[in-house]
């Protein structure tokens, strides 16, 4: 006997859907903005506490690491406690991290830091499993509404918190995006009977099955590569452009803003257009290309930097958009989603990690961003060989 569903129960199964896909939207705002909050008040901060140059850049990349070390323990978790609840853990974290960093002294600073990286890492290892989950059928469009919701969810705390700052001092223009994470916890807590039954647990062996593929791997490699080419760029391209082309500081901060935000255009594009080829080499090569000319440009012809900036941003959004897009197609079960996530995040973002460190050592030794911009062009090179071991069609690490 066939079951009728009647149109009341389907308009309530849409309303669900959409309530669900609004959770995903700000859980990914918030898995950015409280990093990028910080450097627009770094020099007020640095003066409050007492911090060097070397103290007050572990702000900023401490969480990077968290993302690689912690991934394979966000895995775990999900395992362990079910994927709606992950998310619940990882939001509160992020709450509870962002108020103790706007504490009295560095040690809540640095506490509230780590905190907030670690519950970070949580939703970045879960969110594509969610995706993968609950929308098999708009993988390429939640994918680039994801994406894109990361990067602006970095605009807006970018471009905020200075203001804020400048009327309520710096430690309410940090403390006061743990509100846009409760608005999200509250979201996330209302979407979870759009999924009927209890909490989804995921099978905490596949991980060592994800381990033994090439193609994990490549996605390491792609991920790993993107990441280095992002974070070297985005902590090195305002100097670059003062030490060569001669522009002001500002000029640069106005290249880096132009960098961040026309990459929100192709983290919409790139997925929808991935989840509907077969093989996504074609895509991983123009990644690479338009590194290539960006970052060329950058040592060729530094003057041009608007051109470069849009170029780089293109490439910035295209990639990111393109990795979290191949995670999720190259494992077909939802239990694979999740171990691929925490192995390709946790390698990957290792190396992004330390790319803005061996930049500032490469320029040092060097005395100039020849060697260090043709290190990067080869770490492109690279991402698209990477990319075309991914991006091969019929690609699994669960066959």
């Amino acid at each position: 006997m066939t079951t009728r569903i009647t149109p009341r129960q389907d308009r309530t199964v849409v309303t669900r859907r959409w309530l669900l896909l609004t959770a995903v939207i700000l859980v990914a705002i918030n898995l950015r903005g409280p990093i990028a909050a910080v450097s627009p008040v770094l020099p007020e901060l640095r003066t409050t506490l007492g911090l060097g140059s070397g103290s007050a850049s572990l702000l900023t990349s401490i969480p990077v690491l968290c993302f690689s070390i912690a991934a394979p323990a966000a895995s775990l978790l999900a395992a362990r406690t079910g994927l709606e609840r992950a998310i619940s853990i990882s939001l509160a974290g992020i709450a509870l991290g962002t108020v103790v960093r706007s504490l009295d002294g560095p040690s809540a600073m640095l506490v509230g830091t780590v905190v907030i990286g670690v519950a970070i890492t949580v939703g970045n290892v879960v969110i594509p499993v969610v995706i993968k989950r609950d929308f098999p059928d708009r993988l390429g469009a939640v994918t680039g509404l994801y994406t894109a919701a990361l990067a602006g969810g970095a605009a807006l705390t970018a471009a905020l918190t200075a203001p804020i700052a400048a009327v309520s001092g710096w430690r309410l223009a940090l403390g006061v995006w743990a509100g846009i994470t409760v608005v999200a916890w509250c979201a996330w807590a209302a979407a979870l009977p759009a999924r009927p039954g209890t909490a989804t647990r995921q099978d905490g062996s596949r991980a060592r099955d994800v381990w033994r593929h090439p193609v994990a791997w490549a996605l390491v490699l792609f991920l790993g590569c993107q990441s280095t080419l992002y974070y070297s760029t985005t902590a090195w391209l305002p100097t670059i452009l003062v030490d060569d082309a001669g522009t002001s500081s500002a000029t640069g901060g106005a290249a880096m803003s132009l960098f961040q935000l026309t990459g929100i255009a192709t983290t919409l594009i790139i997925p929808p257009v991935a989840t509907r080829l077969a093989g996504q080499r074609g895509l991983a090569l123009l990644v690479a290309t338009l590194w290539l000319l960006a970052l060329s440009g950058l040592l060729l012809l530094p003057s041009a930097w608007p051109l470069w900036s849009v170029v780089g941003g293109f490439a910035q959004g295209a990639g990111i958009g393109l990795a979290f897009t191949l995670v999720i197609l190259r494992a077909r079960r939802t239990a694979s989603v999740a171990a691929l996530s925490g192995l390709v995040q946790g390698f990957g973002y290792a190396m992004g990690a330390s790319g803005p460190l061996v930049m500032g050592v490469l320029v040092d030794v060097t005395g100039d961003w020849s060697v260090p911009l043709f290190t990067l062009l080869g770490l492109a090179a690279v991402l698209g060989a990477a990319g075309l071991a991914a991006g091969r069609a019929g690609a699994s690490v669960d066959g």
